[in-house]
């Protein structure tokens, strides 16, 4: 494939994109050979998320540009594949740390790191 026609294809890619109202500071793409590769966040600009309905017009729009027989995703939120023919779209969910937000740390005063090891040695040996 010559550089124009990938030129020509990326272009194409970022006007799908932003017809569908894909947040362009989070997701990055790229046309090598006949495939489109797709990664990052798949998010809807300015807030919101994308329906399955509106993903598969996408992929599908994608899909009709000339040449491109395949599109590979690697989204941090949802799941794309395509297995024997079929789409496969799933919303990945973000993983939650123990349910509850974390407490800061708060570090009131200096120590010496040599202050620190024999610290822990001492509570290791009272184990």
């Amino acid at each position: 494939m010559d550089e124009f026609f990938r030129y020509e294809v990326n272009k194409r890619v970022r006007q799908i994109l932003v017809s569908h109202h894909v947040d362009m500071t989070k997701v990055s793409y790229s046309c090598i050979g006949s495939t489109i590769y797709v990664y990052g966040s798949l998010n809807k600009s300015p807030k919101g998320d994308f329906s399955l309905a509106t993903i598969e017009g996408l992929i599908k729009e994608l899909m009709s540009l000339p040449h491109i027989r395949n599109i590979q995703f690697d989204l941090d939120n949802w799941s794309i594949s395509s297995e024997a023919g079929e789409l496969n779209i799933t919303k990945m969910r973000r993983p939650s740390i123990s349910g509850t937000a974390q407490k800061p740390i708060v570090i009131e005063e200096a120590e010496k790191v040599e202050d620190i090891l024999k610290d822990i040695e001492k509570k290791t040996e009272e184990k």
